[in-house]
């Protein structure tokens, strides 16, 4: 078993992991699977991945996805806990799954073995997705779903299906090498295998952070269920316009298998796990679970456009005045810009504010992606009134050249940011003339504003 607190702190911590929680499911490594699965089959757990992640896009719950790391892929939480979840796809000519088939060739016992690997940790959570039914009956998978989660549909029977889920592990652990599950003598029935003391217990509690999900639709399905059930009402709930629905599905589908490929430092990751410390590997582990995660911001940065510009104002808006504009108008005037320019600068201001009252989804990225493009653009400012202010004759005013540098530099190509729906240069430059009103920069040198009148 991998001790986690030996994985977490071992010498102690290094200084940037006092700095930002990493749970410590994502400080211990994963065994390695080997690659039995079918190319077609990694598919399917591509496109499993991207319901969560398409998911993610609208629900605040959810904090990031990492791609196959101990198991298929692990959903964190924002609440701190972590789900681990495992897909498992099988052809429409076999039967549903019995109880032994979900335990071996379903994946249960290599579950239970990740989550004892975890420690049994209470703030993790697992997840068995697949498109198969279930075996009905007393003992069949079905009533196993139905005694799992921490509310369960029922509690008749537990103990002895714990038992008998017990011996299928032990039964297993004969031929794979589970590490957490008990090595016992080899017997010929499986009535006849001997329990180790505290054993079905372990079991009864991976019962209780377990669920199985087998309604998953079937390879031939899920990607027109993902485009026309997920993927096209989150585009709706967001308010994105001009959205090629099936082009940015394979985007994002192509972001998750580059995650999920990631094995570039197999050496580096090999060293972690022989060096007893691991505090010197630290930094490397982290980058390789950094390469393997998805974030909202992630998926959204997928999306591909269906039209090549963007209007400044979508067909059938009403422009709306921006609130304010006094503070503008005077760095405006104070910097010698034209009547004329200025007047079209309270324009872009407006059309700016009214596309993000617009298309702001009220969730909470919104203020980090506007603060990071926020950022960007009173750089792109400073630089403009930089260069202006060192081409102007001494104590001319700069204004009018900084505006023109401005309208150069602020073009959505030249942004390593971008906010959650598409933008133009007269957006951006709205929100330049914005933030200007905010007192974040000047057309001149700085001013107080409340002393000087508005021209």
């Amino acid at each position: 078993m991998v001790d986690l607190v030996t994985a977490e702190t071992a010498d102690g911590p290094d200084e940037a992991d006092k700095e930002e929680f990493v749970h410590p499911i994502f400080r211990m490594a994963p065994k390695e699977d080997s690659g039995s699965d079918t190319l077609r089959n990694y598919r399917y757990q591509t496109e499993v991945t991207a319901q969560t992640c398409i998911a993610m896009l609208t629900a605040d719950s959810i904090d990031y996805v990492v791609c196959e790391w101990h198991e298929d892929y692990v959903v964190a939480y924002t609440d701190g806990s972590v789900e681990l979840v495992s897909v498992k796809h099988r052809a429409k000519s076999r039967t549903p799954w019995n109880l032994q088939e979900i335990c071996k060739d379903g994946g249960l016992a290599h579950l239970f073995d990740r989550w004892r690997a975890c420690d049994g940790a209470g703030n993790v959570r697992l997840r068995l997705a697949t498109n198969a039914g279930l075996a009905t009956g007393k003992t069949g998978a079905a009533a196993l779903a139905a005694m799992c989660g921490p509310d369960p549909k029922t509690t008749v029977g537990v103990d002895a299906m714990a038992e008998a889920v017990s011996r299928h592990f032990l039964k297993i652990r004969l031929q794979q090498p589970y590490a957490t599950i008990p090595k016992v003598p080899d017997v010929s029935k499986l009535a006849d295998i001997v329990i180790p003391a505290g054993f079905t217990e372990l079991v009864k509690s991976f019962f209780a952070v377990l669920h199985i999900d087998a309604e998953l639709s079937s390879r031939g399905d899920i990607t027109d269920v993902n485009l026309q059930r997920l993927l096209r009402p989150a585009i709706e709930l967001l308010q994105r316009e001009n959205v090629d629905i099936e082009a940015t599905y394979l985007a994002v589908v192509e972001r998750i298998d580059k995650a999920n490929r990631d094995e570039s430092d197999r050496a580096q990751y090999a060293a972690y796990i022989a060096d007893p410390s691991r505090v010197r590997h630290n930094v490397q582990i982290q980058q390789r679970i950094a390469r393997r995660t998805l974030y909202r911001r992630t998926i959204l940065d997928e999306f591909v456009s269906s039209r090549a510009a963007v209007p400044t104002f979508a067909r059938g808006k009403t422009p709306i005045a921006a609130p304010g504009g006094a503070n503008l108008r005077k760095k405006l005037a104070r910097g010698g810009v034209p009547s004329d320019q200025a007047a079209h600068a309270e324009r872009l201001r407006s059309a700016w504010y009214t596309t993000w009252e617009e298309h702001r989804s009220g969730l909470a990225g919104d203020t980090t992606d506007l603060a990071n493009v926020s950022l960007e653009v009173v750089d792109a400012a400073f630089a403009s009134r930089d260069q202006a202010e060192g081409e102007a004759l001494d104590g001319a005013p700069y204004g009018r050249r900084m505006n023109q540098l401005l309208t150069q530099r602020l073009l959505p190509e030249n942004l390593s940011s971008s906010l959650a729906f598409p933008v133009n240069g007269q957006h951006l430059r709205g929100l330049a003339y914005e933030l200007c009103d905010q007192c974040d920069f000047y057309f001149s040198e700085p001013f107080d504003t409340s002393e000087e009148e508005a021209s």
